[in-house]
């Protein structure tokens, strides 16, 4: 899950692309709420294995969407994204819950 902060309206999200694009890339996130998809504008670069996709948009806090990236309608990525003031948390979702002998 990507997480935007809904105070700022310029975003850059990381990913790993299913593979990496050479052409422009478009940004479909869909409103899972409402149900309204939306194209948005954006841009991209690759740094060390990472696409860095960069793109402007106001959200609302709490606000949940389904991103999907596609360069030439076959899809790069697939993800969900969440608008929050909250400051994410690095856990493990087994941390601690398993222990092997």
């Amino acid at each position: 899950m990507k997480i935007v902060l809904p105070s700022d309206t310029a975003h850059t999200i990381d990913l790993i692309p299913r593979f990496y694009p050479v052409d422009a890339v478009d940004l479909y996130l869909k409103n899972e709420a409402t149900k309204v998809e939306a194209i948005v504008s954006s841009t991209y670069s690759i740094d060390g294995g990472v696409m860095l996709l960069n793109f402007t948009k106001d959200f609302n806090d709490g606000d949940k969407y389904q991103i999907k990236v596609t360069e030439n309608d076959t899809v790069v990525f697939r993800g969900k994204l969440l608008a929050t003031a909250q400051t994410p948390q690095e856990y493990k979702l087994t941390e601690g819950k398993y222990y092997y002998e």
